[in-house]
């Protein structure tokens, strides 16, 4: 940045001025290191740099704006390099004059606004309008002339550099940001290009004029820069130069098949092939055969047509629409082979091809082609297609069907497997690896059961089932056999002896599992019994009580009451959760208490288990399955309530108690206790409720045991009545009680 390069000092070599370099060789005795003294500058108010605070503007169709819009481009002149010796000193630069050898002297000095730099004990050297090499020049010789004459013999060396570089001001006129600009003195003209933003929206690119006292001394061609590189014209600026960006003259537009489409400006002269230049060219699929280009009348718009020897003298006019076709997607002497050949595709339609000739180009035919029949498919100049069959063997041994090609015709040659089914044969049942396998000759029962994997542990070699296929074209189509079935008993080994049955297409082979094959079932029981943990059932109706005897029967903390088996049952399937929800439907409950019962997979079973020790085999007594659990509670002398009472809480059970008694210790019941649905739920499962009387008024609470739970539910909340619904029950009523008078009343008479 240029605020960065304030103070930076451009070296200039001074060895190449052609002044002396001879050395007195006098001692200087009295020589020290010398600080550089600096002379302060006029004060001025300092200009801020516009290169800073260009602000990027949106981009425009028009081809070059993206030249001034671009983020990754920025003009802003460099100051890194060295001055360069036809730099034109003005006011407000600084030199950094240094003087070193027999003589030692180091000052900064900015040109005055006289133009004159101010030397210690020389005086003012007038500097203005000079360029670096003249200006040094100038110093040399009036410094070498007073206080250092060791400059003259080369006893000293002088050096000055440029350490601040001025700020001019220029104008931008028809620009996308016209104004004034404040610049460095080194900025060119396309460093202030780019600082105003380029041409305006109805302003030139190809025209643009530098004005310097009133005269235009300059034209820039942006579209030379950017498609040639040349940057012929851009030359540095003075103070108060102007840029003026004219209203452009003619802009056309090019679309389609050109490397760069998009808005043109063009000279006056330019043609179509200057534009197609700027465009970038044709691109690799263009139609350049002709162009066709929308045109601007009076009143309308009209189409012409460019052919290719015009293009070079066309010149379009302002407005003109440019449409660039691609080439057809079709290929004009081709014809093209598939099938059974090594190399199938598109190939060139030579003088005097034929169907052998084309075969060879595609590499010959394959080992498994069809040689009885093949296809030519011939398209007509008018669309009508025609096809054409050959023998493959007589074409290939020059046969008269060796016909010759024309353009765009299809050879089709088929493979022998394209006439054949996918034949397979499939095993099921107990085997390792069942599924369906490709058929092969001489397929034998065991070679199938060798791809299979073997049979599992838990197959039957005896009854090995394999259903057929009936092929028979004369059998009647009304007959009941659809299959033939036949029941093979066979070794399980796999060796190669007496291996006889062979399989056809399409066999269904399956493999029974051994009856008498049962997998062991294991039960859990846990809880307060002697022996807890898993064990084997040994028998298919081994009962709850047998498991409690194995397991050591209860502990003496068991709770006889809360013994509950837990089973798990298979998923419900999709069609069980559908009849659920059209039952719900048809009656009309939209609860989801119904569909999670039906989804449940595990239950809960209460045991009576008193009964079931003392009555084996009894109904309660269950027959235990694979994965059954049985939970033995301890026991609880304590009993639970909760819900609409006071405070939930437990408290010790005494026989003989009513509810009444546990709910008093509770606090009682809440304001919305609903003590008619008051239930009791037993350590084993059993749920009990309040049994009602007569309009309520008699009520039976179910019992007490130890280690239950009292739960008191809330009342429903109660909907709002208004008074007419309330009229019309009142009225029903009495109507009801008038009648049951009436009716008493005629019986008695």
């Amino acid at each position: 940045m240029f605020a960065q390069a304030i103070g930076r000092q451009l070296p200039v070599d001074t060895s190449k001025l052609g002044k002396g370099n001879g050395n007195t060789g006098i001692p200087n005795p009295n020589k020290v290191d010398v600080e550089p003294t600096v002379i302060a500058p006029v004060n001025r108010t300092p200009v801020k740099n516009d290169y800073q605070t260009v602000a990027k503007l949106p981009t425009s169709e028009v081809f070059g704006a993206s030249f001034f819009t671009n983020e990754s481009l920025s003009f802003e002149p460099n100051l890194r390099i060295g001055i360069p010796p036809n730099y034109i000193l003005g006011p407000d630069d600084e030199l950094t004059i240094n003087v070193s050898g027999y003589q030692e002297m180091n000052i900064k000095t900015p040109v005055q606004p006289e133009g004159s730099v101010f030397i210690p004990q020389v005086g003012a050297v007038n500097v203005n309008g000079l360029t670096i090499e003249d200006a040094i020049a100038r110093i040399r010789d009036k410094m070498s002339q007073t206080a250092y004459p060791s400059l003259r013999v080369g006893s000293s060396k002088l050096s000055v550099t440029l350490s601040k570089i001025r700020s001019i001001h220029i104008t931008a006129v028809g620009a996308a940001k016209s104004g004034n600009f404040t610049i460095s003195s080194l900025s060119s003209l396309f460093n202030s290009l780019y600082l105003c933003g380029g041409p305006g929206a109805i302003n030139t690119y190809r025209n643009i004029e530098l004005i310097r006292n009133n005269k235009v001394i300059q034209h820039i061609d942006i579209y030379q820069f950017l498609t040639r590189g040349d940057q012929r014209g851009n030359v540095s600026l003075r103070e108060n130069d102007v840029i003026n960006f004219p209203v452009y003259k003619k802009r056309v537009t090019v679309n389609g098949a050109v490397k760069r489409p998009g808005i043109f400006e063009l000279k006056d002269g330019e043609t179509l092939d200057d534009l197609l230049f700027f465009a970038g060219g044709y691109t690799d699929k263009a139609y350049k055969a002709s162009i066709k280009v929308k045109q601007n009348t009076d009143t309308e718009r009209k189409i012409r047509t460019v052919f290719k020897q015009g293009i070079s003298t066309y010149v379009p006019t302002d407005g003109d629409e440019f449409d660039v076709e691609e080439i057809l997607n079709t290929v004009e002497n081709a014809v093209s082979i598939k099938g059974a050949v090594y190399r199938p595709g598109e190939f060139e339609l030579t003088p005097g091809l034929t169907i052998s000739a084309l075969i060879k180009h595609a590499g010959g035919l394959r080992e498994n082609v069809f040689t009885d029949r093949a296809t030519l498919t011939r398209t007509h100049p008018d669309g009508t297609m025609e096809n054409f069959t050959f023998n493959v063997a007589s074409v290939m041994k020059g046969g008269a069907d060796d016909m010759q090609l024309i353009k765009r015709d299809v050879i089709n040659i088929a493979t022998i497997n394209e006439f054949k089914s996918i034949y397979t044969v499939n095993i099921t049942g107990e085997v390792r690896k069942p599924g369906s396998f490709p058929y092969q000759e001489n397929l034998s029962l065991r070679d199938l059961f060798f791809l299979a994997g073997g049979f599992t542990d838990a197959a039957s070699s005896y009854h090995v089932e394999i259903g057929r296929r009936i092929i028979n074209e004369r059998t009647n189509r009304d007959a009941d056999s659809i299959a033939t079935v036949y029941d093979v008993n066979i070794e399980k080994a796999l060796n190669i002896e007496n291996d006889k049955f062979i399989l056809r297409p399409f066999d269904i082979v399956t493999v029974r599992k051994n009856p008498g094959y049962t997998e062991q079932r294991t039960v859990n029981v846990s809880g307060e019994v002697n022996y807890p943990g898993a064990y084997t059932i040994g028998s298919k109706k081994e009962r709850v009580s047998d498991l409690i005897k194995r397991a050591g029967g209860l502990t003496a903390l068991a709770n006889p009451n809360g013994v509950f088996l837990i089973r798990s049952t298979p998923e419900v399937n999709d069609s069980q959760k559908q009849a659920a929800k059209l039952i719900q439907s048809s009656i009309k409950d939209t609860s989801v208490k119904v569909l999670e019962d039906i989804t449940r997979t595990n239950f809960r079973i209460p045991i009576e288990v008193k009964t079931v020790l003392s009555n084996p085999g009894s109904l309660q007594d269950y027959i235990l399955e694979d994965h059954d659990e049985i939970q033995v509670s301890k026991f609880d002398p304590l009993v639970k309530l909760s819900g609409e009472v006071l405070i939930s809480t437990k408290t010790g059970f005494v026989e003989g108690k009513s509810i009444q008694y546990y709910l008093s210790q509770a606090g009682g019941t809440t304001d919305n206790a609903r003590r008619s649905k008051i239930y009791v739920l037993y350590a084993n499962g059993h749920i009990k409720r309040t049994k009602n009387g007569v309009f309520g008024i008699f009520r039976s609470y179910p019992k007490v045991e130890e280690g239950s739970e009292i739960v008191v539910p809330k009342k429903m909340e109660k909907k709002g009545v208004d008074v007419g619904s309330t009229v019309s029950t009142l009225g029903t009523l009495i109507s009801l009680i008038s009648l049951v008078v009436v009716t008493i009343s005629t019986i008695k008479k």
